[in-house]
């Protein structure tokens, strides 16, 4: 290959890869540019389905009639995510019972179908296949409002659902806070079409990762600051927690419900590359996060959209479920690090064909100045000295 080709490849090998590298860039460090962030579909995951963080998904839709024949989307699953329901709800992320029956009233009047986790998993895991218009409702932190309003509800209309269990909440009395469930109901709504899963045994808590606790992380995603040690986890330390957390709950559930626990909803929806490998080496094969989403097969870490809170419009979030493939249908999850990881190693390609491309283009210069030295050094040679003939003559 000749240098002025070699050179004309690694200047358009240049080129590409500067333009690679502000791409993954962008991707890296979307979240501190705003304009570009709202691309990304930052900021959706919200407390009340019309909250001011949920306002986009929203925008512009408007109730209709009636569809009880329509499909909205196919071969993907819309998962729903609720915490309490109550009579009169005395949180923001409190639903009534009025407005769950009501969503539950227009998902049936518009010809969605609600299906059960082990569907759910088949599906996810398997491909096997699931009603057009798939529904499935789910509850965090297994509070005793669920029991009371919410069960009721669900079997009214014959609706599955499931529960993901602070495991250690479970009929303990000097549980603080809110009311939880007890093991009693919990297994009389198991023969009752409930299902119930992890959300950790004692780990729905944030946890600093520094002395001031100035920074504050979902206990199982990373390294906590052991205030007794006077230091953060090791790594295995980290992993042996986390694992003594999880595989707690998942025994605790067997024996009280006669089945292994493969599902994880996390505390939070937060999750991390270490959580994820930590989960899948327990069996547990399906997670759930609360980022707003479409599921598809073989979507192990599933998205869910927030359908409860005190302001939720039950038509309203029936317009959005219509209309899911459009304003859910492309949701990912934040690839940052990765992106980070990868714009470092593009960005030294670059500087390794950058070299390569001065090295040729130093060759170049010494190879024409070699070519144009003896037209130069012929244009100044002495005259010569004359013959004998020349000099009597």
């Amino acid at each position: 290959m000749s240098l002025k080709s070699r050179i004309y490849l690694l200047s358009s090998l240049l080129l590409g890869l500067t333009v690679l590298c502000g791409m993954l860039t962008i991707q890296a460090y979307h979240s501190r540019l705003p304009l570009i962030g709202r691309l990304y579909g930052e900021g959706s995951a919200s407390i009340a389905v019309n909250s001011e963080t949920a306002a986009p998904l929203f925008s512009g839709l408007r109730p209709g009639p009636d569809e009880p024949h329509a499909t909205y989307y196919k071969n993907r699953v819309l998962v729903l995510m609720y915490h309490e329901v109550e009579q009169v709800p005395h949180d923001i992320g409190a639903l009534s019972a009025a407005k769950f029956e009501r969503q539950l009233e227009l998902m049936k009047a518009n010809n969605f179908h609600w299906i059960t986790m082990d569907q759910y998993r088949d599906f996810i895991l398997r491909g096997a296949p699931v009603p057009n218009n798939a529904v499935l409702l789910t509850f965090d932190d297994g509070y005793a409002s669920f029991y009371q309003y919410a069960y009721p509800i669900l079997s009214k209309y014959e609706a599955p659902a499931t529960s993901f269990l602070n495991v250690c909440t479970v009929g303990n009395p000097k549980e603080a806070g809110v009311p939880k469930l007890n093991w009693s109901q919990v297994k009389e709504m198991s023969r009752n079409g409930i299902s119930f899963y992890s959300h950790s045994f004692d780990s729905h808590r944030y946890a600093p990762t520094d002395a001031k606790g100035k920074h504050m992380i979902a206990a199982l995603t990373g390294r906590i600051y052991l205030k007794e040690l006077g230091r953060r986890e090791t790594e295995s330390e980290y992993e042996r927690r986390v694992k003594a957390d999880l595989e707690q709950a998942n025994v605790i559930l067997e024996r009280e419900l006669g089945s292994p626990n493969h599902v994880l909803a996390f505390p939070y929806g937060a999750f991390s590359k270490s959580l994820l490998h930590i989960s899948a080496q327990l069996g547990i094969d399906v997670t759930l996060t609360v980022k707003d989403g479409l599921d598809s097969t073989g979507q192990n870490n599933g998205f869910r959209l927030n359908a409860g809170g005190k302001q939720d419009n039950p038509e309203l979030l029936l317009a959005l479920m219509k209309h899911a493939p459009q304003r859910l249908g492309h949701a990912h999850f934040d690839r940052a690090p990765e992106r980070k990881r990868e714009a470092l190693w593009t960005l030294a390609g670059m500087a390794i064909v950058a070299a390569l491309l001065a090295q040729s283009a130093g060759k170049l210069i010494l190879e024409k100045r070699r070519t144009e030295s003896p037209s130069q050094d012929s244009g100044s040679e002495p005259p010569k000295a004359p013959t004998s003939k020349e000099s009597t003559g």
